[in-house]
């Protein structure tokens, strides 16, 4: 006679239990904090649901070259399932160096790179760094530029030709064919087909603001819809 065992097929098993993962947290601000050896830390979590994040902390504090090394990290349990948790929270935790932390920078979760700036820190950027060149027309500056206008390649130098600078002024001549070429260290890896935007800037005070596209030579076009723009850079501007 067969014996069926009702604890084997009379129920369905039961789910296994979800288990909590460790994320980077998103840093939002910094700033110092009540001791010389501490910062305040910002951060935005998931929120939402059930167990979306709990122990913020700060972990793997190492120093290497004056720079203090951090990761921010919570727990999760809820965070990989899709819709779970909708919704953020700010939050924040204090990072702790064995010395005063003085004007040392931050890097943390091994990205952001976040800088002293009085009673607070900066977060420095990709291009400029964290002491941005005081000239506009300054190779970091473009590449930040060129970065900002969406050329989708990882090679900026061999996406742009900067047609003309004053430090109010940029004309750039941006090639988005050149997105086939492969990325090389410095020079372009391959030469571009197809034809490069001509694009006029304007210094806003904090970086470099599209103000028109043209597709002619010379200042005719620019004149027409930006009288200002200085007629002792028209001779630099070759067509497109």
């Amino acid at each position: 006679m067969l014996v069926v065992s009702l604890a084997a097929c009379g129920r369905a098993a039961e789910p296994a239990a979800a288990t909590w993962t460790t994320s980077a947290a998103q840093v939002t601000g910094a700033r110092p904090g009540p001791a010389p050896n501490t910062a305040v830390l910002e951060v935005v979590l998931p929120a939402g649901g059930e167990d979306c994040a709990k122990d913020l902390r700060v972990e793997m504090l190492t120093e290497e070259n004056g720079t203090v090394h951090a990761n921010v990290v919570f727990s999760s349990r809820s965070s990989s399932a899709v819709g779970a948790c909708p919704a953020k929270v700010r939050a924040e935790t204090t990072l702790s160096t064995p010395g005063p932390l003085g004007d040392r920078p931050l890097m943390l979760n091994s990205m952001d790179v976040w800088h002293r700036l009085g009673a607070t820190y900066g977060r420095c950027d990709e291009h400029l760094g964290c002491a941005p060149p005081a000239d506009h027309c300054a190779e970091a500056w473009i590449d930040k530029t060129t970065f900002d206008a969406d050329v989708p390649v990882k090679h900026l130098n061999g996406a742009r030709d900067v047609r003309a600078c004053d430090g109010t002024w940029l004309v750039l001549d941006l090639n988005r064919h050149v997105g086939g070429c492969p990325p090389a260290d410095g020079v372009p890896a391959c030469s571009a087909t197809g034809t490069a935007n001509r694009v006029v800037y304007r210094w806003n005070g904090t970086h470099w603001g599209s103000v028109a596209g043209v597709k002619g030579a010379g200042c005719d076009e620019i004149k027409t819809r930006l009288p200002e723009f200085p007629s002792v850079l028209c001779d630099r501007l070759p067509s497109p």
